[in-house]
């Protein structure tokens, strides 16, 4: 009865120390996991943003709020082209609004099917402190053609894409575009 009891007291604690353990690593794993979620499309539904990308469309409507500006929605085709264009920026090694292949940014937008009357981008990147939302908007602000695109009455909805990779001998680097767009 003695060795029932020691190995009935020997299971509860494993099991107590495995649920210990278990939330400990969810809670160790949720912390290392970005605070991304999901945001409001344009024309209803929702749609997931990493982190970086959600900080980056709250702060872009921030600002707009603050210049008493329409907020901008997020438009599944915008987004498609952004986040293509950050991913082929660091997988390629490049830095340009042009695609790899030398098309002109409204062009590589379009072929994500998007149509519009009007349409615009930014491009960033960094590494370290340089690499969060925060400093990017801040660095896009303080740049009369980028601030021009961010407070455009005329752009109605954007994509923000990000990607993080090695990019020019930098580990570690954030890649950021924004495409604005007004549709046809």
């Amino acid at each position: 009865m003695r060795y029932l009891a020691t190995l009935l007291a020997s299971f509860f604690v494993a099991a107590v120390v495995a649920a210990g353990v278990s939330a400990t690593e969810s809670a160790v794993s949720k912390a290392a996991t970005p605070n991304g979620g999901y945001v409001h499309k344009c024309g209803g539904g929702r749609i997931f943003l990493n982190s970086k990308e959600k900080r980056a469309f709250i702060l872009h409507n921030r600002i707009r709020r603050r210049h008493h500006l329409r907020t901008f929605c997020l438009n599944p085709k915008l987004e498609r082209a952004a986040r293509a264009h950050s991913r082929s920026m660091i997988r390629r090694d490049y830095f340009s609004h042009n695609s790899y292949d030398g098309a002109p940014f409204y062009r590589r937008i379009s072929h994500f099917h998007y149509r519009y009357h009007f349409v615009g981008e930014n491009i960033a990147w960094g590494n370290g402190r340089y690499a969060t939302p925060d400093n990017t908007m801040h660095r896009w602000m303080h740049s009369p053609e980028h601030k021009h695109n961010i407070l455009n009455g005329k752009f109605h909805q954007i994509g923000i894409g990000t990607h993080t990779g090695n990019f020019k001998g930098y580990r570690g680097a954030a890649m950021y575009t924004a495409d604005f767009g007004t549709p046809r």
